[in-house]
């Protein structure tokens, strides 16, 4: 890859309604550090945060701009629901594994929501609430079950099954037989977020832009990171790169332990008031319960934002998003005749398992990867758990930081494992859709 002075962001209806990207420097001499963060995502720039509030002495190593890569480019859904229903972690992972995994999601997007405030970072963030739309009846079981569980378990009276005709009244489609609504889930502008964070963690530590991490190795007293300009002397690193993780050459075998999945959204241009007064009318964020799910939510100037599983190709030409614009009509037919203004797509990078995984990779070396689309609120978790990791403290995020969390096998396959996957999904998702 060729090192230009600044990467762009990607173009996208985020990078066109942005603030100004900060300035940041390129790093062009030697430096010593405790840690290296590789990564100026929200996972990397979340580490340093908390790293800073701690007074560890760290930098941040970002190859193109703050927030280039899925943090500037999502949805900007702050979700309080992990792949996994909450019934289904119980039965799997035992009910106190569950209680600890709400209690961490929920003090993640709290803490997410005080970071914003602290440093008073412009990114239209809002408690709106989250639907999980049921596509059919089965899901929508599992739905009912998650709701049973957070109040028995939990006490929590934040989230409701919704009837058929209360998902119609608050998502405007016909599409769905029910739904999961979660209150205190909320939404953003993810690069302005991510724009935010990195100028106000920038006066804290040093964040260096169009720096990438080309390798590094290790010496008696930490390690040598080699950038194209200058060198990183560090006691330790965070590698914070989740689907990118493989796009430079590093001695680990990180880019092996997640499946890239490439992600495609489109947004609409503005639409009259007469439409969208009952599309999404109280401002909820919308996931479906597919497997090859859809999301969608208005923007603040009333522009559908739409996305599901991208093209395997990773084109960015029109015809890489006509299934996603056949989805977004099939389920809002007043959309028939909406003008697209912005198509755009990235990376998302997938565990195994659907968690992230916090860890140690070998001694010195730390990661943060696998959010499987749900970032927004996990990487806020992953960087304070990373944090905590870094000033030696004990952590339990139940399957996030439990090992192993080890290379797929024949991982050099996974783009056609993408294909038979996506096809077998699709498949199962017909058969449970519910017209």
């Amino acid at each position: 890859m060729p090192i230009r002075e600044r990467y762009s962001a990607v173009p996208s209806f985020w990078a066109a309604t942005a603030n100004p990207h900060p300035d940041l420097p390129l790093l062009d001499r030697d430096i010593e550090t405790d840690v290296a963060i590789v990564g100026g995502g929200f996972t990397g720039l979340t580490t340093a945060h908390y790293l800073a509030r701690s007074g560890v002495d760290c930098v941040v190593l970002e190859a193109n701009d703050a927030g280039w890569g899925a943090s500037g480019r999502n949805g900007g859904m702050a979700v309080l629901r992990y792949k996994c229903g909450w019934a289904a972690l119980a039965r799997d992972y035992g009910a106190d594994t569950a209680r600890l995994m709400f209690g961490a999601l929920h003090d993640a997007i709290d803490s997410l929501q005080a970071t914003i405030t602290e440093y008073g970072i412009d990114c239209d963030f809002s408690r709106c609430g989250h639907i999980t739309a049921a596509h059919g009846v089965k899901p929508l079981a599992a739905l009912e079950n998650d709701v049973r569980w957070l109040e028995r378990e939990m006490g929590y009276e934040g989230a409701s099954i919704l009837t058929r005709s209360q998902t119609r009244r608050l998502t405007g489609t016909d599409e769905y037989v029910g739904a999961f609504l979660e209150r205190r889930s909320g939404a953003l502008h993810p690069l302005n977020y991510a724009r935010g964070l990195a100028a106000a963690v920038a006066t804290r530590v040093p964040v260096f832009v169009s720096s990438p991490v080309e390798g590094y190795r290790r010496e008696a007293s930490g390690f040598v990171l080699h950038t194209p300009r200058a060198r990183v002397l560090a006691r330790r690193i965070v590698v914070a790169t989740n689907a990118y993780t493989g796009v430079f050459p590093l001695p680990n075998d990180l880019a092996r332990r997640i499946v890239p999945v490439p992600s495609n959204i489109v947004a609409t241009a503005p639409l009259p008031q007469s439409v969208v007064q009952d599309i999404l009318p109280e401002g909820q964020i919308v996931t479906d319960s597919r497997r090859v799910n859809l999301y969608f939510r208005l923007s603040p100037d009333r522009r559908m934002v739409f996305g599901s599983r991208g093209h395997l190709s990773g084109s960015n030409e029109p015809w890489a998003f006509s299934h996603i614009e056949a989805a977004m009509r099939r389920v809002f037919p007043t959309l028939r005749d909406a003008t697209i203004d912005y198509r755009w797509n990235g990376r998302v990078g997938f565990s195994l398992d659907y968690f992230p995984h916090v860890g140690s990779a070998e001694p010195g070396v730390y990661y943060a990867i696998g959010y499987s689309g749900r970032g927004v609120v996990l990487t806020h978790m992953a960087g304070k758990l990373l944090a905590a990791m870094l000033r030696g403290e004990a952590v339990d995020a139940g399957p996030l930081t439990q090992e192993p969390f080890k290379p797929i096998a024949l991982h050099a396959l996974y783009p056609l494992g993408i294909r038979l996957y996506t096809a077998y999904y699709r498949l199962l998702d017909a058969r449970e859709r519910t017209r």
